[in-house]
C-alpha cells in the first residue's frame, strides 16, 4: 500500500466535498443556512481555509489556482445572494474567503512538506 498515494485520494475526496459544502451553504436561503459561529466573516475564513487545504490536491486547482478558483466563487456566490431570500452580498465575506483560501493553500503547502519529510524518514 502506498501511503502517500492513499492520502493523497483522501484529502481530494474531501476536497471535492468541503467545495460542495460551500457551494450548497452558499445558496441556502438565510432562514436555512446553519451559523456555526458568531461571525459570518470566521465561518468564511474557515470554510474557505479548508476547501484550499484539501483542494490543493487536485490536479486541476493545484497551487495558486485554488485561491483564484475559490476567490471567484466566492464573489459569483456573493452576487447571487442578492436574489436568495434572508441573505445579503457582503464585500467582507468575500475577502474573509480570499484571505481564508490563502491561507488553506500556505497550510496545505507546510503540511505535505512535512508529511514528503516524514515519509522519506520512515522509509529509510
Amino acid at each position: 500500500m502506498d501511503v502517500t498515494r492513499v492520502g493523497r485520494r483522501l484529502f481530494q475526496v474531501a476536497g471535492v466535498m468541503s467545495l460542495s459544502a460551500i457551494a450548497v451553504l452558499s445558496i441556502l436561503p438565510g432562514a436555512e443556512r446553519p451559523h456555526v459561529f458568531g461571525s459570518g466573516n470566521v465561518e468564511h475564513f474557515l470554510a474557505y481555509a479548508g476547501a484550499a487545504f484539501f483542494a490543493s490536491s487536485l490536479p486541476a486547482l493545484r497551487g495558486w489556482r485554488i485561491v483564484l478558483w475559490l476567490s471567484a466563487a466566492s464573489l459569483l456566490f456573493e452576487g447571487l445572494q442578492m436574489f436568495i431570500p434572508g441573505r445579503g452580498p457582503g464585500l467582507d465575506n468575500w475577502i474573509a474567503s480570499s484571505v481564508g483560501a490563502a491561507t488553506g493553500l500556505v497550510l496545505a503547502r507546510a503540511f505535505a512538506t512535512i508529511a514528503r519529510a516524514t515519509v522519506s524518514i520512515a522509509s529509510r
